[in-house]
């Protein structure tokens, strides 16, 4: 009886580590952002970065460009299309924000 207790224990503990891997790997796609010309998304009030967040780039200037939002980091639409944007984290690696400008 005491070793299915330490079997079951075993498989919860192994099943605890694993399950924030699916997570993790959803978190490794690109963040989808949808603005419209003028909009302006802020990536600190979203959640999606911790902030102070430093050195936003995107590669097509021409869709969007990193703005300042209250103080923070978003993103404003320039043009229809769709770019990557990234910026570093103040802790942990770049996030990378699909935007899409319609």
């Amino acid at each position: 009886m005491r070793g299915r207790a330490v079997v079951a224990g075993i498989a919860v503990v192994i099943g605890g580590v694993l399950a924030p891997v699916g997570t993790v790997r959803a978190q490794d796609e690109p963040f989808p952002v949808e603005l419209r010309v003028g909009e302006t998304f802020d990536a600190c009030a979203s959640g999606q970065i911790v902030c102070p967040a430093r050195a936003p780039i995107c590669d097509d200037p021409n869709v969007a460009v990193p703005d300042d939002v209250s103080g923070g980091l978003g993103f404003r639409a320039v043009g229809p299309g769709t770019t990557l944007c990234s910026a570093a984290s103040a802790v942990g690696p770049r996030r990378i924000f699909r935007v899409t400008v319609r």
